[in-house]
C-alpha cells in the first residue's frame, strides 16, 4: 500500500504538479511585469498571484529539490535557474502590490509607487548579482 501511495504521488507531482509549477515560476515574473506595465498605462490595479501564491510555488520547488533531487543531478542548470526566476517572481509581485498601492488604494502618491517599484526592480536585481557574484553557478553544479 506504501508503494502505491509513493507511485501515485510521484505520477501526480511528475504530471501535474511540476510542470505548472515550472510554467508559472519562468514566466510569471514576465506577467507580472506586463501587469505592472498596465497598472501604470490604465490607472487600474491589477491582480496579481501574490506572495502567498510565490511561498505556495516556493514550498513546491523545496519538495521538488529534497525529495526529487536526482531531477537537479540530471540538469545541474536547473537549481540556479529556478533561483533566479523565483526571486525574481518576488521582486515583480512586490513592485506590482507598490503600483496597486497607488491604483487602488491611493495610499500613496504615482511618483513614489512609480519610485519604489523600479527600486525594488533594481534591488532585487543587485541582490542577484552580488548572490551569483559570492556564490557563481559553477559552484552549484553537482558532478
Amino acid at each position: 500500500m506504501k508503494k502505491i501511495i509513493k507511485f501515485l504521488w510521484s505520477l501526480f507531482f511528475y504530471v501535474f504538479l511540476f510542470p505548472i509549477t515550472v510554467l508559472v515560476i519562468v514566466f510569471g515574473p514576465l506577467m507580472t511585469f506586463f501587469d505592472l506595465l498596465d497598472v501604470y498605462k490604465l490607472e487600474a490595479p491589477r491582480l496579481g498571484l501574490g506572495l502567498g501564491g510565490i511561498a505556495l510555488i516556493g514550498f513546491i520547488l523545496f519538495l521538488s529539490m529534497k525529495y526529487h533531487s536526482w531531477l537537479y543531478r540530471k540538469f545541474p542548470v536547473l537549481l540556479p535557474f529556478f533561483q533566479m526566476c523565483f526571486v525574481s517572481f518576488i521582486v515583480m509581485e512586490l513592485s506590482l502590490t507598490f503600483a496597486n498601492l497607488w491604483a487602488d488604494k491611493m495610499i500613496i502618491g504615482k511618483t513614489v509607487a512609480i519610485v519604489l517599484s523600479v527600486l525594488s526592480i533594481l534591488l532585487g536585481r543587485a541582490f542577484l548579482s552580488y548572490w551569483y557574484y559570492k556564490y557563481p553557478i559553477s559552484y552549484k553544479m553537482v558532478r
